[in-house]
């Protein structure tokens, strides 16, 4: 194995964002298939929607458990192990005769995904720290926003030639080719093992008050970002009644503006401190969110263009938090950085997981729900974040 490099390459860092693609990919490149894997099982759009809740929540889990298995056994190893559970995940999913059993095998391959993901943010800050950290982190997250944009595209050429089963067969493959070449150039980046109880590992981050505010604003973030993709395709395709074929320009046009803001975000840094821009991004969706869920309750035939101007702020404010949230997180424990980000991932994948099922369940077909969600999410994150910021103080430069 060639020694690790002092800094952070760009084929690595476009090596990490392929591999944090996997996400977004796996999340994204069904949805367009939904009504039809719904009409195949003769199951409800809600029923199936709750896949992503269910990838969401075992993507969770395997972080979890990847994170401490990553600072004791290494990245390389632990990067191999997850993308071959994925795979196999993905293939059982292609033969699955029930939707019960997709989803069983869903929980498999986000298992394998949470494994092999959770390694990108520890492989960053094993090369770099502070505003580098912070910014490497934001320019992986640049190109992995790619997949959000083409994955629903993706899915609908995928089911324009083939059956929905296919879609999962184009992620097996992806992660297979992510193996071979994670096998054959990533080298060990993890300068030193770190043992111990993985549990006291996560309670030693955990009763640290100084990432108390980070945490709540990564849970925020993604229980509003993953309420709005798990209820996407009810709402556009259910109740506004768009085609397979518009679906995924809407979807892209959304996702569209994070990336330019996660732009602005990385020019920004070169002048404010992490904290700032988390909370110039929460203040920025509260305003969105509330103007947004208000105008859904006062004209419920609110035209889709509406809904979607709004919902591109909103999201576009998604590219200030969770870069700068986590980079803050992994910085106060650059020995555990494997652990720190699974609590992070798995906390956000989590409430993400339980807020898409809560709105998927409590929809009425209408954007009430999402909105909803949304709205108190990020109000709860922001105000527990200014309640203990006095006290959390901020990673130091490196």
């Amino acid at each position: 194995m060639s020694e690790v490099s002092e800094r952070l390459t760009p084929a690595l860092l476009l090596m990490l964002s392929a591999l944090t693609a996997l996400v977004p990919l796996a999340t994204d490149i069904y949805l367009v298939a939904v009504p039809t894997i719904a009409e195949d099982y003769g199951r409800s759009l809600h029923d199936v929607e709750l896949a992503v809740s269910f990838f969401l929540l075992g993507f969770a889990a395997g972080q979890v458990s990847g994170g401490p298995l990553s600072d004791r056994f290494g990245r390389r190893r632990m990067v191999l192990i997850g993308l071959s559970i994925f795979a196999l995940g993905c293939l059982g999913i292609m033969l699955a005769p029930t939707l019960e059993y997709m989803l069983a095998f869903r929980v498999v391959q986000a298992l394998g995904g949470g494994l092999a993901v959770v390694n990108s943010q520890a492989i960053i800050r094993d090369l770099a720290s502070g505003r580098e950290g912070a910014a490497a982190m934001i320019r992986v997250i640049q190109v992995m926003m790619i997949a959000p944009l083409v994955a629903p595209l993706l899915g609908l050429a995928i089911l324009k030639l083939a059956e929905w089963h296919t879609i999962f067969g184009f992620l097996m493959v992806y992660a297979l080719l992510l193996m071979l070449l994670f096998w054959k150039r990533l080298p060990e980046t993890r300068a030193v093992a770190t043992g111990g109880n993985p549990l006291k590992n996560y309670w030693t981050i955990l009763s640290d008050r100084r990432v108390w505010g980070y945490l709540a604003s990564v849970i925020g973030a993604y229980a509003a970002m993953l309420s709005f993709i798990t209820a996407s395709p009810g709402i556009y395709m259910g109740h506004y009644g768009l085609t397979e074929n518009q679906y995924p320009i809407t979807f892209a046009c959304v996702v569209l503006t994070m990336v330019a803001m996660s732009k602005v975000n990385l020019k920004m840094l070169k002048k404010h401190m992490p904290p700032y821009l988390i909370s110039l991004g929460q203040r920025l969706q509260m305003v969105v969110a509330a103007v947004m869920l208000a105008g859904i309750l006062l004209f419920p035939n609110l035209p889709v263009w509406a809904l979607t101007l709004m919902l591109m702020a909103y999201v576009g404010c998604h590219g200030f938090v969770v870069a700068n949230a986590n980079a803050s997180i992994i910085e106060f424990y650059p020995r555990l950085a494997g652990t720190a980000a699974a609590l992070s991932g798995a906390l956000g994948f989590l409430s993400g997981g339980l807020a898409g099922g809560l709105v998927s369940v409590a929809s009425d077909g209408t954007p009430v729900a999402m909105a909803a969600m949304m709205f108190g999410a990020v109000v709860v994150a922001y105000n527990v974040r200014r309640l203990v910021m006095p006290v959390t103080g901020q990673p130091a430069e490196a």
